[in-house]
């Protein structure tokens, strides 16, 4: 059982000159049990603005007990401590000590490193220089800030300060606002170090850390009013469209996407906290919207979740922001690069051939007619013999690609209901059963024994058939009953009469068999439609046409 405190952690603040006279003695002493330094040039950087305009940086927690003489590195800064016993060992606030003292105290004849900042005197920004050339002369170096003698001595050299006295003041006033800043912190005493570990472990380790998308709304999210006010919203304004939902990790990635950012990346590395999105997110609803009318009405995809590669929609959304109102040859042209490029990377095995969606994102920002050109220029040329592959051997799974391309060509056909032949809803049954739309027809239940043949069949696309569930009888009850399927629903199924007949007569491998065919010739067919390889993609004619003033 952990050891229970027999004092109260005692409750102070520390001003950053207190602290880092502290360190200069010695007091300051780092466990072995903290993890290495983490920190990036930029969040030491961000760390000194944060300080210069009074934000918050946490909470510091130290143990107070004895410490021998020891070498103390904190980033460039070594100190040669004596042994004391009132030290300071830092359990909670080593990356913050570490660039405060890297940075405040670092040796002026030591190398440029993430340590070496400076505070602009015209900009009035911390900036950091870690190459070798020379800084501009109205920057600051912020290792003089911390002592008020060093801080007028180099303001004394400063060769603007007569034509600048504004400089002056601001570095005036930029070291006073270091120097005094106070950090919260507690100080723990008389435990044992094992209860140190614990407090450590707990401290960075308790609760779920925020995930990527929960940090972007929190950094992002509009006001009340404003729409959409987050990635929330935009999920929610893209149900009323009854094409499916986007989980807010593919959003964010759009979002990025249209700003013209590497969607790949994590965006705290792409964005500053000072940005506003507002006008993104508003203009990624807009070209999602865009998009999605282009992909029902024009690409006649099914649904979102059976787009055949999903990393098109990010160039799609990059399309429609950048050219809102394409022209109806570019629409058509559109449609072939996106069925083209699946079929290129699930049929024809060109996977590696093709370029990243990233990469495509960068032909986009010309003019309409010529995007839509580089991205037909950057697709192979067909392969004649390409084909379905075995169907017998590979098991239905919409997290396929090429289960992805079944799944469209069946929907093509307009499945209606078995028992009425009304159409079915497909967007709705999608979005409320998922995968598990694609019903069985023959199941184990069905069977009065399951042979090894029939079992190898159980699970291809041939035995899957797009449908709601029947409340009093299975698919396979209603199929093999004479006259209570309609005919029309038969065939919006591509189920043939010879293929019922089988399935009737108890030879359920050879009706598999023949619905296998079947719907690969259905397959190639509806992606031969899409594709249209074998057609010329030239642009349309009116930009073919030339201004008589362009003679």
């Amino acid at each position: 059982m952990p050891a229970t405190l027999t004092r109260r952690p005692q409750a102070t603040a520390f001003s950053i000159e207190d602290l880092l006279d502290s360190v200069r003695r010695g007091e300051v002493r780092i466990p072995e049990f903290q993890r290495p330094l983490r920190w990036t040039a930029e969040d030491v950087r961000d760390l000194f603005d944060s300080v210069y305009r009074g934000y918050p940086i946490g909470t510091l927690l130290f143990w107070k007990r004895e410490a021998p003489a020891a070498s103390v590195t904190l980033g460039p800064v070594r100190i040669d401590a004596p042994s004391t016993s009132q030290a300071l060992w830092v359990v909670d606030g080593q990356q913050r000590i570490t660039a405060l003292t890297g940075v405040l105290l670092h040796p002026e004849d030591g190398e440029r490193d993430d340590f070496s900042l400076f505070f602009d005197l015209e900009t009035e920004e911390v900036v950091s220089s870690a190459s070798d050339a020379t800084p501009p002369q109205h920057w600051l170096p912020l290792r003089v800030v911390l002592d008020s003698e060093l801080l007028l001595e180099w303001l004394n050299r400063y060769p603007g300060r007569a034509q600048h006295l504004e400089h002056t003041r601001r570095a005036i006033r930029f070291g006073k606002a270091i120097r005094e800043y106070q950090v919260p912190a507690y100080v723990v005493e008389a435990a044992e170090e094992k209860t140190l570990r614990i407090i450590f472990k707990r401290l960075n380790t308790a609760g779920n850390p925020l995930i990527e998308t929960e940090v972007f709304n929190a950094l992002y999210g509009g006001v009340a009013g404003s729409r959409p006010a987050s990635l929330g919203a935009l999920a929610e304004d893209l149900k009323a469209l009854s094409f499916g939902t986007l989980d807010e990790s593919t959003l964010l990635e759009l979002v990025l996407a249209v700003r013209g950012l590497d969607f790949t990346q994590s965006f705290q590395r792409q964005l500053r906290e000072e940005d506003d999105l507002s006008e993104t997110l508003q203009a990624t609803q807009r070209a999602l919207r865009d998009t999605i009318i282009f992909l029902k009405r024009d690409a006649g995809l099914a649904h979102l979740r059976l787009l055949p590669k999903p990393f098109s929609l990010h160039v799609l959304v990059r399309f429609f922001y950048l050219h809102p109102e394409p022209s109806p040859r570019s629409r058509e042209l559109l449609s072939r690069w996106l069925w083209r490029r699946a079929v290129a990377g699930t049929l024809m095995d060109l996977t590696a051939w093709l370029s990243e969606p990233k990469e495509l994102l960068a032909c986009l920002q010309v003019d309409e007619e010529q995007a839509v050109q580089a991205l037909l220029a950057d697709l192979p040329a067909p392969n004649p013999n390409w084909g379905m592959p075995n169907s017998r051997i590979r098991h239905f799974n919409l997290e396929e690609p090429v289960s992805r391309l079944e799944a469209n060509a069946l929907l093509s056909l307009r499945p209606r209901h078995l028992l009425t032949g009304t159409p079915l809803d497909v967007a709705s049954l999608v979005d409320e059963l998922g995968p598990v739309a694609f019903r069985p027809i023959v199941t184990p239940k069905s069977l009065s024994r399951l042979t090894l043949s029939v079992r190898s069949l159980m699970w291809i696309v041939a035995n899957r058939l797009f449908h709601p569930p029947l409340s009093d009888r299975s698919l396979f009850e209603v199929l093999v009953t004479p006259g209570h399927a309609a005919s029309e629903a038969l065939e919006s199924h591509a189920i043939l009469p010879t293929g019922l007949a089988l399935l009737q007569g108890g030879e359920h491998v050879e009706f598999l068999k023949q619905r296998t065919l079947a719907l690969n010739d259905l397959t190639i067919r509806f992606l031969k439609a899409r594709t249209r390889w074998d057609e010329s993609d030239r642009p349309s004619l009116q930009s073919l046409i030339v201004d008589d003033e362009e003679d």
